[in-house]
């Protein structure tokens, strides 16, 4: 059994190079999404005996990855966006997010019996995981899961493994729907005025250079001096007032401050090198998973997942009905809250709504910032609910 932690860290490497590989060259792996074929890779090896289950080593590389992703990630996010896309779409996304979060509280309430066998009194946790992956996606899964430390990795393969599954129900849904409803909805005249935002920022994406390696060192170094920041505002300023006060939160803020300057949002690779750290956490959290105790969880779970799906839904496209609003608008909502800018490109192309991709994918990185609020907002609330 291997357990130095540099021949670890090759493994996960080779790992991260297969998935990406097999991504690249079959288009069978393309319907499983990297993170899903790297976590399974090293529970694989961690359960066959092959690599360690538990190291001092995947902690720290778990503990470091998520804020170092996150920061990157939200450098991405431009808030000047938002004026220029207008109104109706932010209306339809707060929607959503509201959606979600009843749904959320619901189903925390009524499968509690249940989640507390696995939690005790912390199962209120919960609700900041699946309150982000439903208001900015997996993301934001991710990044509660670490703020609220919630560990126990087996209930994380699992709760992240429903979270996944239920996004091809989902896709099938947000195709077929606007097609059924779509004459029960009015049509709105304010995306005949995106035509001409869309070329412009087609034209921006032709100048953008291409990645480099100043870039990385410098989105590298912006992020690591944020983390740091943040843990000493914590720990000196916030510490003594509010001990429990999730330092994810403070890393956010600063990100999304540090974002609107220009010398940030100017650079390449945010994504790439902010997915690249996820991968990571994923090897580390996946080689910690007992696959047994994921098979066990999951039912409940799916459970738990399936009646916040269908308050969502019922909820958005039901206010929306009353508020007349355009059925497009509340679809690109719903896909950019749940599943992000990856799946509101795609499910545009598929209805033909060119001119929707580039306002659904601003929302969608709007969701990774506000994700982690609205999360921690969530966990809290069900906590009061619950009098845990």
């Amino acid at each position: 059994m291997i357990e130095n932690s540099y021949y670890l860290f090759a493994i996960f490497l080779g790992f991260i190079f297969l998935t990406l590989w097999l991504d690249a060259n079959f288009k069978l792996m393309r319907n499983f999404s990297p993170p899903i074929i790297i976590f399974f890779l090293s529970g694989l090896a961690s359960n066959m005996g092959l690599i360690t289950d538990r190291s001092p080593f995947y902690d720290t590389l778990a503990g470091f990855t998520v804020p170092f992703a996150v920061c990157l990630v939200l450098f991405s996010v431009d808030l000047s966006d938002l004026r220029r896309y207008g109104g109706p779409l932010l209306v339809a996304f707060a929607i959503s997010c509201i959606c979600s979060i009843i749904g959320v509280l619901m189903s925390g309430l009524l499968f509690n019996p249940e989640l507390s066998k696995v939690l005790g009194t912390e199962s209120w946790k919960l609700a900041g995981p699946f309150t982000g992956t439903y208001t900015g996606g997996n993301l934001n899964f991710f990044a509660m899961w670490n703020g609220l430390e919630i560990g126990n990795p087996d209930l994380f393969a699992a709760a992240n493994a429903v979270d996944n599954l239920t996004i091809f129900p989902l896709f099938a849904f947000w195709v077929f729907v606007p097609k059924l409803l779509g004459k029960w909805y009015p049509v709105s005249k304010f995306w005949s005025t995106t035509d001409e935002l869309e070329t412009e920022d087609e034209d921006k994406k032709k100048e953008n250079p291409e990645l480099r390696i100043q870039d990385i060192v410098a989105l590298s170094f912006a992020a690591v001096v944020i983390i740091v920041l943040s843990d000493l505002i914590k720990e000196h300023l916030i510490a003594d007032y509010m001990p429990s006060f999730p330092t994810i939160l403070i890393i956010t803020t600063l990100a999304l401050i540090l974002a609107q300057f220009r010398f940030i949002s100017r650079l390449q690779g945010t994504f790439e090198i902010g997915f690249l750290a996820f991968y990571f956490f994923f090897c580390a959290v996946g080689a910690m998973i007992n696959i047994k105790m994921v098979i066990v969880l999951s039912p409940i779970l799916l459970a738990y997942t399936m009646l916040i799906i269908v308050v969502h839904m019922v909820s958005i496209y039901g206010i929306g009905r009353l508020l007349r609003m355009d059925i497009r608008v509340l679809t690109i909502a719903s896909v950019a809250a749940k599943a992000g800018p990856p799946i509101v490109v795609a499910l545009a192309n598929v209805h033909g709504w060119k001119n929707l991709i580039l306002p659904g994918v601003a929302i969608g990185i709007l969701g990774y910032a506000v994700g982690n609020y609205l999360g921690f907002a969530a966990a809290y609330a069900m906590k009061a609910l619950l009098g845990q």
